[in-house]
């Protein structure tokens, strides 16, 4: 079976797309922090209110596995965020100092990129050439 490049990266983007929906997803249903990431996601952060509009469904069959996820890398920026609810999407990668936040963020800016590189990696693969009839000796 030979690897497809468009393959490889259309499978990241997929599993970064669930990952990040979950992860959100999760965090908007928080009591404290969720209905004020929520709103100012929709008002100043498209990409975050697309995790957090595909993500809520899948949170509520999983649980609170992924707001433990989320304390783990943004607990630092929860009393900021209740403290100014309006910036709670900016605050959220700004004030945080957790040890996954890094991989996280990493995680929410290659969603997009894995996006465009799929596309352009499925535009640009290889064909097999075809003869048009046999040819000559």
């Amino acid at each position: 079976m030979r690897w497809r490049k468009y393959g490889v990266l259309s499978t990241l983007f997929v599993f970064c797309l669930a990952f990040n929906a979950w992860l959100y997803g999760s965090l908007a249903r928080e009591p404290d922090i969720g209905p004020a990431l929520a709103s100012s996601a929709r008002a100043t952060a498209p990409l975050l209110h697309t995790y957090i509009a595909l993500g809520e469904p899948l949170a509520m069959h999983t649980g609170s596995s992924g707001q433990h996820v989320a304390d783990a890398a943004f607990a630092d920026a929860y009393p900021s965020i209740v403290a100014s609810p309006a910036t709670a999407a900016g605050q959220l990668f700004t004030e945080s100092h957790g040890p996954l936040r890094g991989l996280l963020l990493a995680l929410y800016r290659a969603t997009p990129v894995l996006l465009v590189l799929a596309l352009a990696a499925w535009v640009l693969r290889s064909r097999q050439t075809h003869l048009m009839g046999r040819a000559r000796r």
